[in-house]
């Protein structure tokens, strides 16, 4: 019997012992023994977070069962060289282990083990982590002698190191990695290819690492690279990824991200090197944020959904941001713009592009409602130009105010069609002449007037001299009405149009076809002075005569001048006849809207000659244009009243009547030349003339383009006319950077004697600040300007009075010119004065006013004729 209870006590005395964790290391036992849910340094929890004393019966030892206890274990006692013992802790769900000297760890076998942390072992050299089937979270923090890691686990799914002489990283047996975090290593080279569950990648400091690769990896959600020592860095072709962010890396020279559809965040900072960006294909990208980079150029063309570009601080000369329409905000200060187009971008809320010392243009006229709610334009000291759309005109003064500039100029004329998305109405209007329809035989006709109306905002262009036209319009129903000065001559096809975009293609082509309605004769002439009138100098003048009725016209045209005081030189068309002080010439075949123009040239006397010309002399030119019956008589004779000046201005607005008319001439048409002159050092591309029409004066719907030194459209918004020389490309050499533009306007019908009406017009030069013209005001008379009588009527008289065929005219002094007028003012009569007499006898009975010109005066009188 005493055998039998020998051996069973053995027995038990043998399992006893194998209970007990075998802890050789002392240091380590005895951080384990003072774990003490009393104190504060808590080494151990429970599978519930609860502290608790591993040596549960205080026996100075650690059974087996005690350690299966712990799940959550932390040691950081020096003196500890050794763990082992810790695969005893079969329970463990996280272990954190701190600044001790072992070289290895040993967690191999802890299957339940999750979370591994490992900090500051300045020997450690390896790890052991076999068959930690549950390990998914591996730290390691400031463990200077591990040079290299291996770890092989199926589990793993985060890693993160921040060692200082980790020099080879090899994560490729961890296939259920999803997030790695490297800071502060000496890895050179990263290969993260095809893991197929990898999200998210963060380096940083890893200031030898040159080569990463991400290939394959298809789940990749976010990667920051920042302080490394890589040149390039590619994540094409990854379909998940929303964030890339590399930042502050010294070596890095090119980044592409192509083909990332999930891509929204794109961050690039302070990459002293990086000068290329590949970017195609992210369709859902919404921050380019490349802040203090080394970029000259960039191609963003492709980033559609772009929303934020923050690109301060790099070297871009300019910025194509014209797909980029859905940018909200944009900052591109201190860069090397010379101009910046934001004419595409009409979402824009915040602008800064301050500090831009090259910056001379900023092209805001993007077409939207609404003025950025923050723009920084401070420190610009070249800025000269902001293109604005003209409803926004106020705001950007307002802005400009407030920084502090004077002297930038703001206007639209950057562009010719409406800010922001535009559609294109256009065509050509023909005259019919066979009455068979219009085809490409019949003839364009020129300055075709439109009216333009969206229901709530109208306006009208008139076409340019080749009869082809082009209006540009927003969204919404447009309708398109051709206007005719005649209406009651013509008939239109179709008598207007009315389009609709989008729904409608653009452009939408439109051709507009006139035909008479029946037999209409009318005439139409005029004299653009084309240069001022100068003593000494030669002056040149261009007549203009017209076709305006429906069928073709032969007749004659003449020109009088005042031979005292100036000298034929030459004319584009040799006169027929010529006789002192007046030119004929005969004409054939004038078609229907047909215009043909006869340039005369002119030696005008000094002040020294006899007859002197001096400044402020008036000058009286007429041209008369005769072919028969006429509808409208009075537009077939024409009169220039042009004062001599000394000086010159190049740029100027001058009523061809003169200052004065007369009560029967209100309610028609008087005549407006402005003059330009391109006295830069570049040829002008564009030029606008601005003319701000007085409506309770003139009636603008009666305006009419007539002729220009260059090509040119007319429109016009509410009283606002302008005339557009677009790409005119006007020299800057003194003989050939001249410019004109003409046209006529009604004055309005209530004008009474007394009244004045006056013009004056802006003058834009590119980006230029605009020239503005001398105002030129005409003043309503009974009869003549008193300036212009002459009060000797000792020195000419007329005879006989009253009168029945022939008037004749005394005078000392050598009559060049006479012009009867009826008692309404209406000029009947222009010719040139042969022996002194007047042949009056087609004219019926009634009261007559004659003016007969001299070399330098002119005199008026009033007689019957019976």
């Amino acid at each position: 019997m005493r055998k039998i209870y020998l051996v069973v006590s053995l027995i038990m005395f043998a399992v006893f012992q194998a209970q007990i964790v075998n802890i050789p290391d002392p240091a380590f036992k005895a951080r384990l023994l003072s774990a003490d849910v009393t104190t504060n340094n808590q080494i151990a929890s429970n599978i519930n977070g609860q502290a608790i004393k591993i040596d549960a019966n205080s026996n100075g030892e650690i059974e087996v069962s005690e350690a299966a206890n712990v799940a959550f274990l932390t040691v950081s006692v020096n003196a500890i060289n050794d763990i082992t013992g810790i695969q005893s802790f079969s329970n463990l769900r996280s272990l954190s282990l701190f600044g001790f000297g072992a070289t290895s760890i040993n967690v191999s076998g802890l299957s339940n083990l999750n979370y591994l942390t490992i900090q500051a072992l300045d020997n450690l050299t390896s790890i052991d982590i076999a068959n930690c089937t549950n390990l998914e979270n591996l730290k390691i923090i400031s463990c200077s002698a591990l040079t290299s890691l291996n770890p092989v686990s199926s589990s793993i799914k985060n890693i993160s190191v921040f060692s200082g002489n980790l020099n080879q990283l090899d994560v490729t047996g961890c296939p259920a990695l999803v997030g790695l975090s490297l800071q502060a290593t000496k890895i050179s080279t990263l290969n993260l290819s095809n893991f197929p569950n990898l999200k998210t990648v963060d380096l940083l400091s890893n200031y030898q690492l040159q080569n990463i690769n991400f290939q394959g990896s298809n789940k990749l959600y976010s990667i920051s690279i920042s302080s490394c020592g890589v040149s390039n860095v590619s994540v094409a072709n990854l379909p998940q990824l929303w964030k890339l962010e590399c930042n502050s890396n010294g070596t890095l020279n090119t980044v592409s991200a192509t083909n990332c559809a999930a891509l929204e965040r794109l961050v690039l900072n302070y990459n002293n090197n990086l000068t290329n960006l590949n970017v195609n294909n992210l369709p859902s990208i919404l921050i380019l944020d490349i802040f203090k980079n080394k970029f000259s150029s960039i191609d963003i063309s492709s980033l559609a959904t772009l929303q934020l570009l923050r690109c301060d601080e790099n070297y871009f000369p300019s910025l194509d941001l014209n797909q980029n329409t859905a940018l909200v905000n944009l900052e591109c200060t201190k860069n090397l713009l010379q101009s910046l187009d934001l004419s595409h971008n009409p979402l824009l809320y915040t602008i800064s592009c301050g500090f831009n010392n090259n910056l001379q243009n900023i092209n805001l006229k993007s077409g939207s409602q609404n003025f950025p709610y923050g723009i920084s334009i401070n420190n610009l000291p070249q800025l000269k130009f902001i293109c604005i759309d003209d409803n926004k005109l106020n705001d950007v003064l307002s802005t400009l105010n407030a920084y502090g500039y004077s002297n930038v100029v703001t206007n639209s004329y950057c562009s010719f069609t409406p800010g922001g998305i535009f559609y294109t109405i256009q065509g050509n209007t023909k005259y019919d002449s066979n009455n068979n329809g219009c085809d490409i035989n019949d003839a364009n006709k020129a300055f075709q007037k439109f009216n333009v109306t969206n229901g709530t905002v109208s306006g009208s262009l008139i076409a340019n001299n080749s009869g082809n036209y082009s209006i540009a319009v927003g969204a919404g129903s447009h309708t398109i009405t051709p206007i005719l000065e005649n209406p009651t001559y013509f008939n239109i096809s179709p008598t207007n149009l009315t389009a609709n975009f989008p729904t409608q293609t653009s452009p939408l082509a439109q051709n507009f076809c006139i035909s008479a309605n029946g037999t209409h004769n009318d005439l139409e002439t005029f004299i653009i002075p084309i240069t001022q009138a100068t003593p000494g100098f030669n002056a040149k003048y261009k007549i203009v005569y017209k076709n305006k009725g429906t069928g073709t016209q032969s007749g004659t045209l003449s020109f009088n001048y005042n031979d005292n005081v100036m000298d034929y030189l030459s004319s584009t068309v040799a006169p027929n006849s010529q006789s002192t002080g007046l030119l004929n010439w005969n004409f054939t075949n004038l078609l229907p809207f047909e215009t043909r123009e006869i340039t005369v040239t002119l030696k005008l006397n000094t002040p020294t000659q006899t007859p002197a010309l001096n400044g402020g002399d008036v000058l009286h030119y007429t041209a008369q244009v005769n072919a028969g019956t006429d509808e409208t008589p009075l537009d077939n004779t024409f009169t220039l009243n042009q004062t001599v000046v000394n000086s010159f201005d190049p740029n100027d607005k001058t009523c061809l009547e003169g200052t004065t008319i007369t009560q029967a001439k209100v309610g028609d048409y008087v005549h407006y030349l402005i003059r330009f002159e391109n006295t830069g050092t570049a040829n002008a591309q564009n030029i606008v003339v601005k003319d701000d029409i007085d409506a309770s004066k003139y009636d603008l719907s009666s305006l009419a383009s007539l002729t220009g030194s260059h090509d040119f459209v007319t429109r016009i918004t509410g009283n606002t006319v302008e005339f557009i020389f677009e790409n005119i490309q006007l020299p800057f050499d003194d003989a050939n950077n001249d410019g004109y533009v003409s046209f006529k306007i009604k004055t309005k019908s209530t004008l009474n004697v007394g009244d004045s009406f006056s013009n004056k017009a802006g003058i834009y030069f590119d980006y230029n600040a605009p020239i503005i013209t001398n105002n030129f005001m005409t003043t309503v008379q009974n009869t003549l300007a008193a300036s212009e009588i002459n009060k000797e009527n000792k020195t000419i008289s007329i005879y006989p009075n009253p009168v029945q065929e022939v008037l004749n005219i005394k005078s000392k002094n050598e009559i060049t010119k006479a012009e009867i007028f009826d008692a309404a003012g209406r000029i009947l009569i222009s010719t040139h004065v042969k022996g002194n007499s007047i042949n009056v006898s087609e004219l019926v009975k009634g009261n007559y006013i004659i003016k007969l010109f001299t070399k330098d005066k002119t005199f008026t009188q009033k007689f019957i004729k019976n």
